[in-house]
């Protein structure tokens, strides 16, 4: 038997061997490396390096004989081959997909996409944030144009009293004051209507049983510009019935504007070259206890205010200026038109015709 041939064919066999086992470290060490760079820290498993050793021990060669030792060494060779088969195996693409893919195992293209979207699960991904609906203010309609809110004197730094009467000094009044008919004319003017002066009122009755027009009062004596400025007067008591108690401004009896008190309402009288354009409130002693025409320069309007208690002022009418308004007249009166059994009387009080300067 040649058996320094034999020792030097098993030296080249156990080297062959040693080759193979660092081989294979290095592998296993390879796809160890891979396996894991490529896990998520959320999802990465221990680490566990096969390292089945295959220890040969020189000594124990000499106690077999050839062909004993090279079915073991066949044996050795085949278990280890194998191995790394079960290895490859595991490095195989479908088994490192898994990787990506979670608990689950399973190996499609999609679960290695999940790697780059949220983490939530695919039932629960937050829902998108609605959009923001901004409601847009609610729109007011237009309505036609209207005087700036109603002013006393008083707010007008430049405003002027350039007529007044508290009438309770007569001698005084008749210097202010003519007899007399604006919206009737000198036609229907009766000097048997009563005017009487006193304790700081103006009283006019009417007549009463009379069957054709009648009525009297007080106009002022001369005429007045009524641009930008405006008149006003107490209401203490109304006429009773179809009776009328009457504040109006104009130049004759044809052109004027006021208030005509007749049957419980309040009428807002323009008449224009003879021809009358009315409208009217139900009247209130309370609310209507002062009556007041303007004249708004910055709108060109005459405007009826009333208002309850000489102060705050609401516009019940507004019209573009319907007559010439430098000459105006400005009369307190009462009358009938009808026969009358209780006319009742007007009563007037602390009469203003207030100019307006700059505000």
């Amino acid at each position: 038997m040649q058996f320094p041939r034999l020792k030097k064919t098993l030296r080249r066999l156990l080297s062959s061997i040693e080759f193979a086992v660092e081989t294979r470290k290095k592998i296993v060490l390879s796809a160890g490396i891979i396996s894991i760079a490529a896990q998520s820290p959320a999802v990465a498993q221990p680490l566990l390096l096969a390292e089945p050793k295959v220890a040969v021990d020189r000594r124990q060669i000499s106690k077999y004989s050839a062909k004993h030792l090279l079915r073991s060494a066949a044996a050795s060779l085949g278990h280890l081959f194998a191995q790394h088969r079960s290895h490859s195996s595991h490095s195989s693409h479908s088994s490192h997909s898994s990787h990506y893919s979670g608990s689950t195992g399973h190996q499609s293209h999609s679960s290695h996409s999940s790697h780059y979207s949220s983490s939530y699960p695919p039932s629960s991904y937050p829902s998108a944030t609605p959009e923001r609906t901004i409601t847009p203010p609610m729109s007011v309609p237009e309505s036609r144009p209207i005087a700036p809110p109603p002013t006393t004197s008083a707010t007008r730094s430049k405003s002027s009293v350039v007529l007044f009467d508290y009438f309770n000094d007569e001698s005084a009044s008749l210097k202010k004051w003519k007899p007399g008919s604006l919206t009737a004319g000198p036609r229907y003017t009766d000097s048997e209507v009563s005017v009487s002066l006193g304790q700081g009122k103006l009283t006019i009755r009417p007549r009463t049983g009379v069957t054709v027009r009648s009525y009297n009062g007080w106009l002022t004596a001369s005429s007045w510009d009524m641009t930008a400025a405006h008149a006003r007067v107490g209401v203490a008591q109304v006429t009773a019935g179809a009776a009328d108690t009457i504040f109006a401004i104009g130049t004759d009896a044809d052109n004027w504007c006021g208030f005509v008190l007749e049957s419980g309402k309040l009428y807002l009288q323009v008449k224009l070259n003879g021809k009358k354009n009315s409208t009217n409130i139900p009247y209130s002693p309370v609310r209507h206890r002062y009556w007041r025409l303007r004249h708004e320069a910055a709108l060109d309007q005459i405007l009826w205010e009333t208002s309850g208690d000489g102060k705050v002022w609401v516009i019940v009418r507004q019209t573009p200026t319907p007559i010439p308004l430098t000459e105006c007249y400005i009369y307190l009166g009462a009358g009938s038109y009808l026969s009358e059994t209780n006319p009742g009387m007007a009563v007037f009080d602390s009469f203003r015709l207030v100019v307006h300067g700059e505000p």
